[in-house]
């Protein structure tokens, strides 16, 4: 799992990379070109396996922003990476190991550690890439898929029991403490 999780520090540096990029007005082209280079995944079309569908963790900027955004953006930090909760490996039908990685939200705040998102990992033509996209809906608690591979037994509550797990950082809030100590 070490390569799993070292491939998902990569993401966080681009993605550090990308937020940094997007504050400065000068740079949107650049940051464009950077999220279509670096941080778009891709996996296949349920329905037609020769096609790539395409996804963003960060999106293009359509529009720039207000200029009081950039004028305030330029005293702002460098983006803090996501934490990294926990990796659970999975065995799907159509991918072979699949690795569940839940973190949080894009450039947190130091002292809140709560479990947002959760990426699929997988190896495609011998490449790590993340293959689907998880959010928790706020309201509810629970999953909600947002992109990437549309195949039904591609979601977190259809993985089955995972056949390892590594827990790195222990979230602060009750539901992430609850997603992180399942299956122990």
């Amino acid at each position: 799992m070490e390569k799993i999780k070292t491939f998902i520090g990569i993401v966080f540096e681009k993605e550090q990379i990308a937020i940094h990029l997007q504050r400065n007005k000068d740079d949107i082209n650049k940051y464009n070109e950077f999220v279509e280079k670096e941080l778009n995944v891709y996996c296949e079309d349920q329905y037609d396996s020769e096609k790539k569908v395409e996804f963003n963790i960060k999106g293009k900027i359509v529009s720039p922003f207000s200029d009081r955004f950039y004028e305030q953006s330029k005293k702002s930090s460098y983006p803090i990476p996501r934490y990294l909760f926990k990796i659970s490996e999975y065995i799907h039908e159509k991918y072979g190991a699949v690795w569940a990685c839940y973190v949080s939200f894009s450039n947190p705040n130091k002292s809140i550690k709560k479990i947002t998102e959760c990426f699929l990992v997988t190896l495609i033509n011998e490449k790590l890439k993340i293959i689907s996209d998880f959010i928790v809906s706020s309201d509810a608690k629970e999953w909600r898929h947002v992109g990437g591979d549309e195949n039904k037994s591609l979601r977190l509550h259809n993985l089955g029991k995972p056949v390892k797990i590594e827990r790195y950082l222990e979230p602060t809030d009750e539901w992430s403490l609850e997603e992180y100590l399942k299956d122990k």
